[in-house]
């Protein structure tokens, strides 16, 4: 089973208004989490801002003027370790499209470390070049949604076939270690990693730490924790306790601890629908 069909990042209850998610096509799957749109209606309403949880994926954001703004603001989104706020938006109605790439996604489309991009926000032209500020604006003239996945999917998959196959495939051991993570939800130490891969702790750091962007060992707590909040969305009825102990955890206060360390809040807050 591919890699990507073992882990659905989740923002649990974070998800804001006007918010929605597609799906890629099948070339792009291996890469591409979703793509997701969001637009605020400018009323001029005090809005909270939005707090995003580490989830192991790196974004590539585009924004816009609704009504007759020519400026794409582009941000190129690395993987955080704690949650995260993207920063002001823009006064007025603003629309939002961007591109979520798996945990590891980007890398074939930029080929640099992306350990270089943890915890910050860069400009995307900085990392994308001038194809970034080419895109941008098509998908600002762009009818709509599905004309925007049509755009951006051709740029995609253009980058894909001019990069060479060193980029594409990640290393065997790299790829292994990702499938173990996803098949134990997370609960895998590194050391268990390393010895099932056949190699050091450090190589699989360096390895994490280029094509990832992030540790193993925090790569597995994102993880776990990703997998808790589905857990929690998918099945309200369950109580923390029942699934803390599905989890591995046999103390209720690490469990809290680790949960507020990713989510920012204590369990209690989270409000599934």
């Amino acid at each position: 089973m591919e890699s990507y069909l073992m882990f659905e990042p989740t923002q649990g209850a974070r998800t804001p208004d006007h918010y929605a998610e597609y799906k890629p096509c099948p070339a792009l799957k291996a890469y591409v989490s979703c793509y997701w749109s969001s637009r605020t209606d400018g009323t001029g309403l005090c809005e909270p801002a939005v707090t995003v949880v580490p989830d192991g994926c790196t974004d590539l954001i585009f924004e816009w003027e609704a009504e007759g703004g020519r400026d794409v603001s582009i941000r190129y989104c690395g993987a955080f370790e704690l949650p995260f706020s993207p920063g002001p938006k823009r006064e007025g109605a603003s629309e939002t499209f961007a591109v979520r790439f798996f945990p590891g996604g980007a890398y074939p489309f930029i080929g640099v470390p992306l350990g270089e991009f943890k915890n910050a926000l860069f400009v995307g032209t900085d990392v994308w070049g001038k194809a970034a500020a080419e895109l941008g604006e098509q998908l600002r003239l762009a009818a709509g949604a599905a004309e925007r996945i049509v755009r951006i999917e051709t740029a995609l998959l253009r980058l894909l076939a001019a990069a060479d196959s060193g980029r594409v495939e990640a290393p065997s051991a790299l790829h292994e270690a990702m499938m173990r993570i996803f098949a134990a939800r997370g609960t895998v130490s590194v050391q268990q990693l390393a010895r099932s891969g056949n190699i050091s702790a450090r190589q699989l750091q360096r390895l994490f730490d280029g094509r990832i962007g992030l540790g193993p060992k925090t790569f597995c707590g994102i993880v776990r924790f990703q997998n808790i909040l589905r857990n929690a969305e998918r099945h309200p009825k369950l109580s923390w306790q029942e699934i803390a102990g599905a989890y591995g955890y046999c103390d209720q206060a690490h469990f809290i601890r680790d949960f507020k360390r990713f989510y920012g809040e204590l369990p209690s807050s989270l409000m599934m629908s």
